[in-house]
């Protein structure tokens, strides 16, 4: 019988911290394989945080065959991993890795700019073994921030970005973009 591995998923909005926890996850685990998805292009093949970490990792466009084999499984910006951006069912696909005994360690948004869930998140959310929340500090005000806010619109739902589009904020501070 296959030990089942276990699937943990940190979520939160943007500049909480999510990518450095999971490099740090995969710093002390052997047989890793760190995945980022294809769509986003801003760091090449690596997984960067803002504090400086990093962590080589294969962008993909759909499943990696060597993903099958890996033991620990760590995928950052699970947001993007739906069509056209991915080609296949990635909650689905990462499911099945845990069931043969691969531990996967998880990163995304859980809800979008407008404040609704990711569907490849909530999925994820609702299968998880363990869910860590992760906050930001407000960009205006400097409190626990949970939600992400895009500053200008610009008539996309993915898009990749950092401060210049995008800023965490608190509920006081939240707001859709001008435009909307």
């Amino acid at each position: 019988m296959t030990a089942t591995g276990r699937l943990i998923l940190y979520v939160g909005p943007m500049f909480a911290g999510k990518s450095s926890h999971l490099i740090a996850a995969a710093r002390g685990c052997r047989d890793v394989l760190a995945l980022k998805p294809g769509f986003d292009t801003r760091d090449g093949a690596e997984l960067v945080s803002r504090d400086g970490s990093h962590l080589a990792a294969r962008s993909v466009w759909s499943w990696p065959a060597e993903a099958d084999l890996a033991q620990h499984i760590v995928l950052d910006e699970a947001q993007f991993m739906i069509a056209p951006h991915y080609d296949g069912d990635i909650v689905a696909q990462l499911l099945e890795a845990r069931a043969r005994g691969a531990d996967i360690t998880v990163g995304g948004l859980d809800t979008d700019y407008r404040q609704q869930p990711f569907h490849v998140t909530a999925r994820l959310m609702a299968r998880a073994d363990e869910v860590i929340t992760l906050s930001a500090r407000c960009h205006v005000c400097g409190q626990p921030a949970r939600w992400t806010a895009k500053i200008h619109e610009t008539g996309r739902l993915l898009e990749t970005g950092d401060g210049e589009l995008y800023e965490a904020r608190c509920d006081a501070h939240w707001s859709l973009p001008e435009g909307s």
